[in-house]
């Protein structure tokens, strides 16, 4: 686990050949070009029509297999043929959508159809919502009316008029029905629904040509990212100027290209006050840390990587969160059934990877605990002998969480101060270490049955050294004159004023174990609730049993996964990193082309 090592690279060349040199580059893909400051513009239309034909075809419930076809149609009329079957389908679906609201509100009303207007004497229907409060009043319109249906709230009244009645005539609100029957309305879906069809499958003959626009969607995105980097250059008459960031192994593959295109390299470390951008590097096995870590922050370049401790101490966390070995069991399931799905992408692969790590550790700890979907294994079996935490012991499994807690923030310091060696800074780390275990240590020293005279034990005094280190030694800056002296001494006030933070940080890690508590409850709760509906009802009840425990078991496993994953994260990228990383990074973006897989979902 680490940060890659940093050049900072310039190129120089011929303006002449810049457009070649850069092309090179970008088929390298070894460096990072800053275009932050560079106004992307409005996205070129063409640009535009290739990726919204494109996801319209990738949002296809079926495909054709994907292949290279012989002939490969213009991609204008392509693109046009695509536009107008998703228009008619949107213009069809609103219609169909239409069409079923005015049904829902056309069917109270019943089957009928309006007669000729001159058939029945100029008069017309006028149809009218009566709430049930106000049902009397229906008596006192002097037109002609009557009701033709009635729910629980409303009744439907017709009136007979040869112009709109007045509100005093008829004070109620009115219904537009329209002039559609329900037979025509039937009539109209079904035909909707054929040309559906037919779009659909037209559609779907279409998904054959995805492989070909991902590579037109990906030469014009290699087209817009080269144009970006082209306006990042310097030129002036003769020569353009590039500067990049480069990982510093990368650079013997640059100076080869800049062999062969006519450039010059030139390259250097970051200066101090230049920050490049972050490139993690992890053993895929365990990068799903990294891939939960750049979700929240990226660390500052010269501070560290704590991926591969972020995956590690999450596993742990949800394990004791979920504390049942049968949910660990179905959660490792469902994720190897998963496996075919999120193996195809790398973050798939890495997030695949954490989940059998989450649980895997907590089938470990579930064991531990001594929990099978809230079962307690029989005394005195082989399960029993490996349950060696009680979940019911109260003051352990409390002591045990803030130890946990502790050992986690002691760890953030430590890996921090190492890597702040050989700076001043290193030895602040060191107090905040002191004084996190010396303050555990004392603590557990006073829950004694015979607690110790304060001072005859050494953690009061681990307490003033960590104390004294934190007020002397935290800032960045040297120890070399008094001004910078001073300035260790009111970074180190206001360090120390962190010691109520330090305290609640620690003390928050006890979530673990009553979320862990919670989560037994609930298994031993519906187990209990089951049994009982078994017991109690002469019929049905072994049915009741297995809905009960079905339903009980999938709520509990849902609300485990979700405090397992919220709280987990949220100790590491909180807490943890709070103590142990310091600024934030950017990401490495590298200047490279795009394949036209990486657009076909």
């Amino acid at each position: 686990m680490s940060i890659v090592s940093m050049r900072r690279a310039t190129l120089i060349g011929s303006r002449r050949y810049k457009r070649d040199v850069l092309r090179q580059l970008q088929a390298a893909g070894v460096a990072h070009v800053d275009t932050r400051n560079l106004s992307s513009g409005e996205p070129h239309r063409d640009h535009v029509q290739l990726l919204e034909a494109l996801d319209y075809l990738l949002a296809c419930p079926q495909r054709r297999r994907l292949h290279w076809p012989d002939s490969r149609p213009e991609l204008r009329p392509l693109l046009r043929e695509i536009h107008d079957n998703r228009s008619q389908r949107e213009q069809i679906q609103d219609r169909l959508t239409l069409l079923h609201r005015h049904r829902q509100e056309l069917l109270p009303w019943g089957e009928f159809e309006f007669p000729e207007f001159d058939a029945i004497g100029g008069q017309r229907f006028w149809f009218y919502l009566v709430p049930l409060g106000q049902r009397h009043a229906v008596t006192d319109i002097a037109l002609p009316w009557v009701v033709v249906n009635r729910d629980h709230r409303q009744l439907y009244l017709v009136v007979i008029s040869p112009t709109e009645p007045a509100p005093e005539q008829v004070p109620f609100e009115r219904s537009h029905t329209g002039g559609l029957s329900l037979r025509a309305m039937n009539a109209e879906e079904t035909s909707l629904q054929a040309e559906l069809e037919q779009l659909d499958a037209e559609r779907y003959l279409l998904t054959q040509w995805i492989r070909y626009l991902a590579g037109q969607v990906a030469q014009a995105s290699n087209a817009d990212a080269l144009g970006q980097v082209e306006r990042a250059s310097h030129d002036d008459d003769d020569l353009f100027v590039l500067e990049a960031w480069v990982p510093a192994d990368r650079i013997p593959a640059l100076e080869s290209l800049c062999e062969v295109s006519r450039a010059a390299l030139v390259h250097r470390p970051p200066e101090p006050g230049e920050e490049p951008p972050i490139l993690l590097d992890n053993p895929e096995w365990a990068a799903g840390g990294e891939e939960a870590l750049k979700f929240f922050q990226l660390p500052g370049y010269r501070s560290w990587d704590p991926s591969m401790m972020l995956f590690f101490s999450f596993s742990l966390f949800f394990a004791v969160i979920l504390a049942d070995a049968g949910y660990a069991l179905a959660g490792g399931l469902l994720c190897l059934l998963a496996r075919p799905r999120w193996k195809h992408s790398r973050t798939g692969r890495r997030l695949g990877n954490l989940g059998l790590s989450m649980f895997g550790v907590s089938l470990i700890y579930g064991v531990v605990v001594g929990s099978y979907f809230g079962v307690t294994p029989p005394a005195d079996s082989w399960l029993d002998r490996l349950h060696w935490l009680d979940m019911d012991d109260f003051g352990t499994m409390m002591t045990l969480s803030i130890a946990v807690g502790v050992l986690h923030l002691i760890l953030a310091n430590a890996i921090a101060g190492w890597y702040a060696r050989p700076r001043w800074r290193a030895l602040g780390y060191l107090g905040w270490v002191a004084m996190l275990a010396c303050g555990f240590l004392l603590w557990r020293s006073t829950q004694q049955t015979i607690p110790a005279p304060l001072f005859d034990t050494p953690w009061p005094y681990g307490l003033i050294a960590g104390a004294l280190l934190v007020l002397g030694f935290s800032s960045e800056a040297p120890f070399d004159t008094w001004r910078h002296r001073l300035e260790h001494l009111t970074g180190g006030l206001t360090s120390l004023a962190e010691l109520t933070q330090a305290f609640g940080n620690a003390l928050s890690y006890m979530r673990l174990f009553a979320l862990g508590l919670s989560s037994a409850s609930l298994a031993v709760t519906f187990n209990q609730l089951a049994l009982q509906a078994r017991d109690g009802l002469d019929g049905g009840g072994t049915l009741a049993f297995l809905m009960i425990l079905l339903l009980g078991h999938v709520l509990n496993f849902a609300l485990a996964l979700m405090g397992g994953v919220v709280h987990g994260l949220r100790l590491n990228l909180i807490e943890f990193l709070r103590w142990g990383v310091h600024g934030e990074g950017r990401p490495y973006r590298a200047f490279a082309n795009k394949e036209e897989s990486t657009w076909i979902k």
